[in-house]
């Protein structure tokens, strides 16, 4: 099998190549009707950039996800490594080409999820191979891998964006083995609280997430204190018992609202989720969804924005915390 060796250096600015261009000055008569004598013939010299020639030395180059590992718990390591081929126009092996590949590394609720970037060389079958260490936390993102290009401005990697391929990093929550307890209230339309949000703990159960349930403490008046509904929660089932404290509000962000064309109703719900680790009352998660619903009548209109919210809001859980 044929293959094509790639070597992009530091040095790479050095070999620069210039396209020229002969252009020809007209003659035109003088204001006194005399013919002007020609003039000698300028070269003008069109010089690319080097980030013209790094893009034309990967015309032809295609990147693909070969394969990836299935999703995994958090705490846990993936069962496969990532592996991404690079090919030229002839479909032949690209050996030694540079490869940028991201990946999270690191995790925080204020912050969201961080990517490190390492460089990879392709081997002899134009492949790179990347082994994730232990995961950490949760998270529903993905890998990116692209040929390493010669500087990080926004615009070379923007025209790097043919160039990319991407695979599934998925990490699923430790909240199936360790459990939570639910603080999670609904609203009416007036904005007060009515019961406990029943349908997330449902939705909970849909997905045999089982070691779900409301919490012993369970007084609106608790609304908005969240370190001390976790520090009288904490007093009556410990630390070990559940893994975290979901708290929440689940309000009307649109009341139901008739259509003006006649044809049923709509409403918009919010949901304001938070997560406490139960051995110590760090906040460990945070997530704000909304979702426009619609029924023929009251009823079914916020039936269905409950089950949606609650939908959204366990996936997220399953996928963040």
């Amino acid at each position: 099998m044929k293959k094509t060796t790639y070597i992009i250096t530091s040095t790479f600015a050095a070999i620069l190549l210039a396209s020229c261009a002969t252009t020809q000055e007209i003659t035109a008569e003088s204001a006194t009707g005399e013919v002007a004598e020609a003039a000698e013939p300028k070269q003008l010299i069109v010089q690319e950039s080097p980030e013209d020639i790094f893009i034309k030395s990967l015309e032809g180059i295609t990147i693909k996800s070969v394969s990836s590992p299935k999703e995994v718990y958090k705490g846990r390591s993936f069962a496969a490594p990532f592996v991404f081929e690079v090919k030229n126009a002839d479909g032949e092996p690209v050996e030694n080409l540079s490869i940028t590949l991201s990946y999270p590394s690191s995790k925080s609720v204020d912050e969201g999820i961080s990517f490190e970037k390492t460089e990879i060389l392709t081997d002899s079958e134009g492949k790179i191979t990347f082994t994730a260490e232990q995961t950490a936390f949760a998270a529903k993102t993905k890998v990116t891998v692209y040929p390493t290009p010669i500087n990080e401005s926004e615009e070379l990697l923007e025209r790097l964006k043919p160039f990319t391929a991407e695979a599934d990093w998925k990490v699923k929550s430790d909240i199936v083995s360790k459990g939570a307890v639910l603080f999670v209230w609904d609203f009416n339309e007036k904005d007060r609280p009515i019961n406990n949000f029943s349908n997330l703990q449902a939705e909970f159960r849909t997905r045999g997430i089982t070691m779900v349930g409301n919490g012993p403490v369970n007084e609106t008046s608790y609304l908005g204190k969240q370190q001390s509904l976790y520090k009288d929660t904490f007093k009556i089932i410990g630390g070990k018992a559940y893994g975290y404290l979901i708290y929440g509000t689940i309000k009307f962000d649109q009341p139901v609202t008739a259509k003006e064309d006649g044809s049923g109703y709509f409403c918009v719900m919010k949901a304001d989720i938070e997560a406490y680790d139960m051995k110590n009352g760090n906040k460990v998660y945070s997530f704000t969804t909304s979702y426009e619903s619609n029924g023929k009548n009251w009823n079914e209109c916020v039936s269905k924005g409950k089950d949606k919210i609650a939908e959204y809001i366990v996936t997220d859980i399953i996928y963040g915390l």
